[in-house]
């Protein structure tokens, strides 16, 4: 991931040279975004048609890469790169952002639950929780529901 971002910050600084002083070097600096963000869209599109025969976003991204190269927009085909290269980080980050908000919630899942049967309290583990059992949720803090349900109200309190 620190190497996407370095090839990401290296192809924008050359996409703002390019775009203010196209002269400035003897030869225009969109090729450094180019080939550090367009290389591994061509590859892995590469990759994935030669090997799985899977024809994907990638596969597009390399045709207009190319051809944006072939008629000479240089500026246009590392805009391009550069704009894929930066979804696909903000794609990976977002991912991960939601693989450890699901994984926060799987150790949210209670181990054990209050099942009333019988007349008596019983505390069983939450797997052996069947459909009808009536639980007990206890008013307390850091207490978690072990099934979906709606609360009863007391015997007192019924109508």
């Amino acid at each position: 991931m620190r190497r996407d971002i370095t090839f990401l910050a290296l192809g924008g600084g050359s996409l703002l040279l390019s775009f203010f002083a196209p002269a400035a070097l003897p030869v225009n600096p969109a090729w450094l975004a180019i080939l550090l963000c367009g290389a591994p869209i061509v590859r892995e599109a590469a990759v994935g048609l030669f090997t799985r025969f899977d024809i994907k976003a990638d596969v597009l991204v390399s045709i207009a890469l190319v051809a944006s190269v072939v008629i000479g927009e240089d500026f246009a085909a590392g805009e391009v790169a550069f704009i894929m290269q930066l979804g696909g980080l903000l794609e990976e980050l977002t991912v991960a952002k939601a693989r450890a908000g699901i994984e926060k919630l799987v150790h949210l899942t209670p181990q054990t639950a209050r099942v009333l049967r019988d007349g008596q309290e019983r505390i069983i583990p939450a797997e052996q929780v069947q459909v009808g059992d009536l639980l007990r949720v206890l008013p307390e803090r850091g207490c978690r529901w072990t099934a979906s349900s709606s609360p009863v109200k007391p015997p007192s309190t019924r109508r």
